[in-house]
């Protein structure tokens, strides 16, 4: 038997990519719980980037500022 997960994938500036995936049981309550579950942790990594481009300020360089390697903002769609 497969196992059910609901998967977010959040793309950064540097095109890094990286997938966020809580499993989840064949049944509505456990898909219902496992959406909460991953909004909370994308709504977590959002805020600690927002968080850590507020502190340093845009354009400017930060001695905590996350390395290639490190978490970094999405990049931001333009509108077509």
């Amino acid at each position: 038997m497969a196992t059910e997960a609901v998967v977010a994938e959040l793309r950064f500036r540097d095109g890094l990519r990286k997938k966020i995936t809580v499993k989840v049981e064949n049944n509505l309550s456990s898909l219902i719980s496992g959406v909460q579950e991953l909004n909370t942790n994308v709504s977590r990594l959002l805020s600690e980037l927002v968080e850590l481009e507020s502190t340093c300020g845009q354009g400017e360089a930060c001695d905590d500022a996350p390395q290639s390697s490190d978490i970094q903002p999405p990049a931001k769609r333009s509108k077509c």
